[in-house]
């Protein structure tokens, strides 16, 4: 089947407003308001999810996935499918929970915004965008009344903000039978956990540190507003050295209009901290293309504006000419993005790398 997914029969997330998605790359809202994980999971929204995906039914929601595999990229989709078989089509059974408990966060990355970082709050004031009403402390407590000791999980991912800021997500761990849980945690690699942190995150079957790296030295400075290159390089040495049996390390890039003449020196970087030759580090980093905001999104900039740039990269030029053709020139997004280029200088000084696009498009 050409859209059948595992994921409403294995896993939910809760965000950090109190809302449930059948996994974090489903971009609509279809679940209404739910007190516990439990019940989300065994409602009405997720049965009528699961009769569609047995009908191979074409799901809004699912465009990231079917984008993903379209660019002949490893998706979600395909990854829930090789890990479960049929007995949970007749059994659904939370396998897999995914949390983000709190917007909280140390960054202000030009991707984001107020509904995943507190500190985009005034900014998005400033650029009148509006989000809901934080939920965070709420959703925690609530998270707390699920009776996580019955729960028989394989995997728990948890989402930020920036997690580490979290420190209830200790308490959290300690409810669950962690030894046979892998644990996928998304980081922006600001901090380096105490030793409180660590005795928890030992317990873990394995686990998975997903350290986002947007670029490097100043564009890394640029795009993750809040980024001090140095501290950062220091903080993922440090993970390196840490050298953990059930721990493993991966980079993951996301690609942008203001990032993306940037990625050969990340690789380069990478290489130097690992200690690997390039072609090690192109088949172990994780990386993704933003689609939203669509101003940041590299595939609606002009022909001529992505020809230069992959005449200025090394690597993954197919990867991304591909992404380019997903989309045609959106004249509405440039105007934005040149808008949002203007507030951006504002704030801080731009790196050549990231201007150049913007001069392209002149």
């Amino acid at each position: 089947m050409n859209h059948f997914c595992m994921a409403p029969f294995v896993h939910i997330q809760r965000n950090s407003y109190g809302e449930f998605n059948p996994c974090c790359m489903f971009s609509t809202r279809i679940y209404s308001e739910y007190d516990s994980i439990q019940d989300a999971f065994n409602g009405k929204e997720n049965r009528i999810l699961r009769k569609k995906m047995l009908n191979d039914e074409k799901i809004p929601g699912c465009d990231k996935c079917y984008r993903d595999e379209s660019l002949g990229k490893s998706s979600y989709r395909q990854r829930f499918n090789s890990r479960y078989d049929e007995q949970y089509i007749n059994n659904p059974t939370i396998k897999e929970l995914e949390l983000a408990l709190g917007n909280k966060c140390n960054y202000k990355c030009v991707d984001c915004n107020t509904k995943y970082s507190t500190s985009w709050y005034d900014d998005d004031i400033l650029l009148n965008r509006t989000y809901n009403t934080f939920k965070g402390r709420e959703v925690i407590n609530k998270i707390y009344d699920s009776d996580f000791e019955i729960m028989d999980l394989n995997e728990i991912k948890i989402l930020g903000g920036e997690p580490f800021l979290e420190k209830r997500y200790i308490d959290l761990f300690k409810k669950i039978n962690a030894e046979n849980i892998n644990l996928f945690f998304v980081t922006n690699n600001s901090i380096f956990p105490n030793e409180e942190w660590l005795t928890q995150l030992k317990r873990f079957k394995s686990i998975n540190f997903n350290i986002s790296i947007d670029g490097v030295y100043d564009v890394a400075e640029f795009v993750r507003y809040g980024t001090k290159f140095s501290k950062y390089e220091k903080n993922y040495k440090r993970w390196l050295d840490l050298n953990l049996s059930n721990m493993s390390v991966i980079p993951h890039f996301v690609f942008h209009s203001l990032n993306v003449l940037n990625f050969d020196q990340t690789i380069e970087w990478l290489a130097k901290i690992y200690d690997h030759k390039i072609e090690k580090i192109l088949n172990y980093i994780s990386y993704d293309f933003l689609s939203m905001p669509e101003m940041l999104n590299c595939s609606f900039l002009t022909d001529n504006c992505k020809r230069n740039i992959l005449s200025n990269i090394s690597y993954f030029k197919n990867e991304l000419s591909n992404f380019f053709d997903t989309n045609e020139f959106n004249s509405k997004n440039i105007a934005d993005l040149q808008k949002y280029f203007s507030f951006l200088n504002m704030r801080s000084e731009i790196p050549e790398q990231s201007h150049q696009i913007i001069k392209w498009l002149k």
